[in-house]
């Protein structure tokens, strides 16, 4: 996972949209906001302060939009990892509905950025969350039952088996909650998309400049190999790889390793007829979608000391010929891993860290979206305007065990416990 000077070989940066490269930052400049991290999260919050005028500098310490937001699997989805009902009971019903509402704005970010900016990224709405066993089809339609009573959400449709067949050939689902709301699309394009928004707006994009040292001060000063940028506020929007820039924004947060894999184009023989994202409820879920070029992407595949399988691509492969057994005989042509942040409260982290220092990460696997409403948010506070930030910051995160030698271990655990849990579940 080391950090390279181009993009992994992924389906993705095959298909990109890939702008030029932009300069290395070399010697002192000054701004009113340097934002560390040239990916969605960086970018949205970019466009916002650039729109109310602030004088802004995104540093990349690779290629734009080199980390999780060029490489995930492209779901753009309502809510959080955490299950409504557990939103529902840890935050009460006022709160929990400010939190869901703010996660359904993310969607309606997305779709303004893509209308405002003319952004070409296969964006496609229609998604499924599927039941395996009959604890799970409980589950969702629980959901269902809250989101419409309680948080006002009527996109949800519940589908039985036979409505699944009608538009996929999978059998292994007894039922699933549909929602005509949530998305999915090629991030990489949609990132790139926001990076040339932002520079036509006037942001100041440096590429290969790695921030090496955040040192507080009034301003700010933050330090590249070849330069420095003097900025009163700082956002750290690097997710998974704040490798050691601010201990205390990484202590909350727990990098996590994940795999994809995309086929040969199918032609006719392509198992989801009608576009939609799909994924399983399991812990160890696997989710899935076509691509606009009449491929499967299928994911979900952690290795449990963030590791490399040497067989990672038969992997995916395996589980997803669990799903669709009928094509045994297709080849995996593009099969990639990366890093995504976790926390234990499986919401994201968004806070002021003290000295105009924010941090917004920590998306547990629904960064596609919800990085959208952090950029938005965060600008509106160093705006001077908080209150819908602090629907975020109010959330007490957990530290996460801070030596090195502690987290590989209780990352190991946690996916291992999910795992065992999916397999003697009803």
């Amino acid at each position: 996972m080391n950090q390279t000077s181009e993009y992994i070989d992924s389906y993705y940066q095959a298909t990109g949209n890939v702008l030029p490269q932009q300069p290395v930052l070399t010697g002192d400049i000054t701004a009113d906001v340097c934002i560390i991290g040239g990916g969605m999260t960086g970018f949205n919050a970019a466009i916002e302060l650039r729109k109310r005028g602030f004088d802004v500098v995104v540093l990349e310490s690779g290629r734009l939009s080199w980390g999780a937001s060029g490489r995930n699997g492209g779901m753009c989805l309502v809510g959080y990892c955490l299950g409504l009902h557990e939103l529902d009971e840890t935050f009460g019903p006022e709160w929990g509905r400010q939190l869901w509402d703010l996660s359904c704005e993310s969607l309606d970010v997305v779709r303004e950025r893509i209308s405002e900016f003319n952004i070409d990224c296969d964006f496609q709405q229609n998604y499924i969350e599927l039941a395996i066993k009959p604890s799970h089809e409980e589950e969702l339609r629980a959901y269902q039952e809250l989101m419409e009573s309680r948080y006002d959400y009527n996109s949800v449709t519940w589908w039985d088996s036979d409505k699944i067949r009608e538009v996929t050939t999978s059998s292994r689902y007894i039922g699933g909650l549909f929602d005509a709301n949530s998305a999915h699309m090629h991030p990489l394009n949609y990132t790139l998309g926001l990076a040339r928004a932002a520079m036509e707006l006037g942001v100041k994009v440096f590429e290969q400049s790695r921030a090496t040292k955040l040192v507080k001060g009034n301003p700010n000063q933050i330090h590249t190999e070849q330069g420095c940028v003097k900025a009163k506020q700082v956002l750290l929007a690097c997710n998974a790889y704040l490798d050691g820039l601010h201990r205390k924004a990484e202590s909350k947060t727990l990098p996590v390793v994940s795999y994809i894999g995309v086929t040969e184009q199918l032609g006719d023989r392509q198992p989801i007829t009608n576009n939609m994202a799909m994924s399983d409820l399991n812990n160890s879920l696997d989710y899935f979608r076509p691509t606009a070029d009449g491929r499967i992407l299928f994911g979900g595949v952690n290795h449990p000391f963030n590791g490399e399988y040497k067989d990672s691509q038969e992997r995916v492969r395996q589980r997803m010929l669990k799903v669709f057994p009928q094509l045994g005989d297709v080849k995996m042509e593009h099969h990639w891993g990366g890093l995504f942040a976790v926390t234990r409260e499986y919401m994201p982290q968004i806070e002021h860290l003290g000295n105009d220092i924010y941090t917004a990460h920590g998306y547990t696997g629904h960064g596609v979206s919800l990085t959208n409403i952090a950029g938005r948010v965060v600008a509106e506070a160093m705006a001077g305007n908080a209150e819908r930030f602090d629907v975020f910051s109010r959330i007490k995160h957990k530290w996460i065990p801070t030596p090195k030698i502690l987290r590989k271990p209780a990352l190991a655990m946690a996916i291992w416990k999910a795992e065992l849990e999916d397999v003697l579940g009803s």
